[in-house]
C-alpha cells in the first residue's frame, strides 16, 4: 500500500508543470487540479472515462497539500488519507518534503476463497519519505522512504496471520538515459521481519528473516508506450467482468476487455530494454508445530531479461547456503546441501516471434491450429537455446559442478552437451554402503560411478545428446535417457519353416 501510493504520487508529478515557491496560493491549488485532471484524461486515453481525482490539493503557505483518501480503512484519529507535502523547485522540479499514512488503522476485505471478510489492524511507529522529482526528465528523480516498527495482524473466520519487521528502507531513481529513454532503479531492504500464520485446521506456521534485500532495476525504459500502457491497463480494468469466477468455469473475456489486452501487448513491444530482479534474504527461520523446522543462512533468487538484436536472453538464479533442520535425525541432517547453486538460461528466441504467439493466444476464437504459423516460424528463425550457465551443489563428502546448453532446432532435434565434474564422490557411496537411511539411493550412485571417466581425484561425465541419442563419456544411454530403442533383430528362418506374417 505504501509503495503505491509512492509511485502514484511520483507519476502525478511527473506530468506537468506548475507554478514557482513564491506564487504559491489559493488559485494556483486549484489551477494544479484541472492540471492533473487534464493530464490524467490525456493519458488514459478517449476509450477510456476519466475518473474524478480522487485526491485534494490545497495550498500551504510555500507548498502544497495533497490529500489522498484511503476508502474503508477506519482510524483512531485524523483523517483516513495519505498526505503529501510537494514544493516546486529551481529547474521545474519538484520536492516531496513528506508522504505520511495513518500512524495505524483498521480495514477490511475479502480474498479468493476466504468465504467472509479479513480484518486487518496496522501499526506504523514512525515514518519518513522524501525526495526530488524532474518532470522534464532532464535531471534524475530520487525518491527514499523509511519505515520503523512496522505491525500488522490479519484475522478472518478461516486464517489468523501476525507480521512485524523493525526497519525498512526504500531508495528509488528515475534516471535519463541515451535517446530519451529512462532507467529506474529500486533498492529495499528490510531488517527483524517475523511472521506467524494459521489456515484454519492446520499447524500455525512461523518464519523469521533476519535481513531481506531486494534490487529491481529496468533499463531502457520507453517514455512512449509507458501513457498507453496506463491507460490499456485500466482500460482491462474497466471491461473486466463483474463478479468472482468460479474455478471450474472458463473466464471468456468480453470483446472490449480482449482488445485491451491485445493494446497492452502492443505497448509492451520496446517497452525496455532490459529487466533486472534480485532477492537475497538472509538468517532464515521457519518452524511448523507438530512437524519441524528448518532454516537457511543465505538465500538468493534473481531472475531477469533483455533483448539484445531482438533475441530474448532470460535467466533465473537461485542460490543457498547451510540449509539446516535440527528435526532430521542428525545423520539425514548431515547430508542436507551446504550450498546450491543454478542459473538456468533461456535465448534465442525473436521478440517478433514472442509477440505474435501472444496476439494470437489473445485473438478472437478457439482452437490451436493458429499457432502452428508460429512454432514453424521460431525454428525458421533459429530455434533456441536452453543453457544451464552454473550448477553446483553438495551432499556431505561429495561436491559437483556442471554446465550445460541445449540447442533445439525443431520439435524433435536438438543438439546438447553437458560437462558435470564431482570430488568426494566414492566416499559418498562408501557412506551409502554403510548407512541404512542412504541405501535407497546406493543403485542410482552405483550406476552414475559406472559411467564417469577418472581424472585424477575427480569424476568427469561428458554428456552428449543428438536428438533422441544420448551418450555419457562415449557409451551410448539412450535407452536409460529415453531415446531411440535399439531394433529387434529379424528372427532367423528354420529351414523348411514358412515366413512369418
Amino acid at each position: 500500500m505504501r509503495l503505491c501510493h509512492t509511485v502514484a504520487l511520483a507519476m502525478l508529478l511527473l506530468g506537468p508543470a506548475v507554478a514557482r515557491a513564491d506564487e504559491i496560493g489559493a488559485a494556483q491549488a486549484e489551477a494544479l487540479q484541472r492540471q492533473l485532471q487534464d493530464w490524467l484524461t490525456g493519458m488514459l486515453g478517449p476509450s477510456v472515462r476519466s475518473p474524478k481525482l480522487p485526491w485534494q490539493i490545497t495550498a500551504d503557505h510555500d507548498h502544497y497539500v495533497i490529500t489522498w483518501p484511503i476508502p474503508g480503512l477506519t482510524t483512531s484519529s485524523g483523517e483516513p488519507a495519505v498526505t503529501a507535502n510537494v514544493r516546486p523547485i529551481e529547474g521545474d522540479r519538484w520536492s516531496i518534503q513528506s508522504i505520511t499514512v495513518p500512524a495505524s488503522g483498521t480495514f477490511s476485505m475479502t480474498l479468493p476463497d476466504a468465504g467472509t471478510a479479513v480484518r486487518t489492524q496496522f501499526g506504523i511507529r514512525h515514518q519518513d519519505t522524501q525526495g526530488i522529482i524532474d518532470p522534464t526528465f532532464n535531471s534524475p528523480s530520487k525518491l527514499r522512504s523509511e519505515l520503523s516498527d512496522v505491525s500488522a495482524k490479519s484475522e478472518g473466520a478461516k486464517q489468523l496471520q501476525e507480521q512485524r519487521f523493525d526497519h525498512h528502507r526504500m531508495d528509488a531513481s528515475l534516471t535519463p538515459s541515451q535517446n530519451g529513454r529512462l532507467d529506474l532503479v529500486i533498492d529495499g531492504v528490510t531488517e527483524g521481519w517475523n511472521s506467524a500464520s494459521q489456515v484454519k485446521d492446520s499447524s500455525p506456521i512461523a518464519v523469521g528473516i533476519q535481513r531481506l534485500h531486494a534490487v529491481a532495476e529496468v533499463a531502457g525504459i520507453n517514455r512512449d508506450h509507458v501513457a498507453p500502457l496506463v491507460a490499456a491497463t485500466v482500460g482491462v480494468i474497466g471491461a473486466w467482468p463483474a463478479g468472482p469466477v468460479k474455478r471450474e468455469e472458463k473466464l471468456d473475456l468480453p470483446p472490449a476487455a480482449r482488445e485491451q489486452v491485445r493494446l497492452i501487448i502492443e505497448a509492451l513491444q520496446d517497452m525496455v530494454t532490459s529487466v533486472a530482479l534480485q532477492e537475497t534474504l538472509e538468517g532464515v527461520q521457519m518452524e511448523m508445530a507438530g512437524v519441524g523446522g528448518m532454516s537457511i543462512k543465505r538465500f538468493f533468487l534473481g531472475l531477469g531479461g533483455e533483448a539484445p538484436a531482438g533475441r530474448l536472453h532470460a535467466w533465473i538464479d537461485l542460490a543457498l547456503d547451510e540449509l539446516a533442520s535440527p528435526s532430521l535425525p542428525p545423520k539425514i541432517a548431515a547430508y542436507l546441501p551446504r550450498h546450491v547453486e543454478i542459473k538456468p538460461s533461456l535465448s534465442g528466441l525473436l521478440i517478433t516471434d514472442l509477440h505474435q504467439i501472444a496476439l494470437n493466444a489473445t485473438a478472437d476464437g478457439s482452437g490451436t491450429d493458429r499457432f502452428a504459423p508460429d512454432i514453424d516460424a521460431i525454428f525458421a528463425h533459429g530455434g533456441f537455446r536452453l543453457g544451464l550457465e552454473t550448477l553446483s551443489f553438495d551432499l556431505g563428502s561429495a561436491k559437483i559442478d556442471g554446465t550445460g546448453e541445449v540447442t533445439v532446432v525443431s520439435p524433435d532435434t536438438w543438439h546438447g552437451v553437458a560437462h558435470l565434474v564431482a570430488t568426494g564422490f566414492d566416499d559418498l557411496t562408501t557412506q551409502a554402503r554403510d548407512s541404512p537411511e542412504l541405501q535407497s539411493a546406493l543403485p542410482a550412485l552405483i550406476m552414475l560411478r559406472g559411467l564417469a571417466k577418472q581424472d585424477g581425484e575427480r569424476l568427469v561425465w561428458d554428456i552428449v545428446s543428438d536428438g533422441p541419442k544420448t551418450t555419457v563419456n562415449g557409451l551410448d544411454v539412450s535407452a536409460l535417457a529415453g531415446g531411440d530403442k535399439p531394433k529387434k533383430p529379424p528372427a532367423v528362418q528354420k529351414p523348411g519353416q514358412k515366413p512369418s506374417r
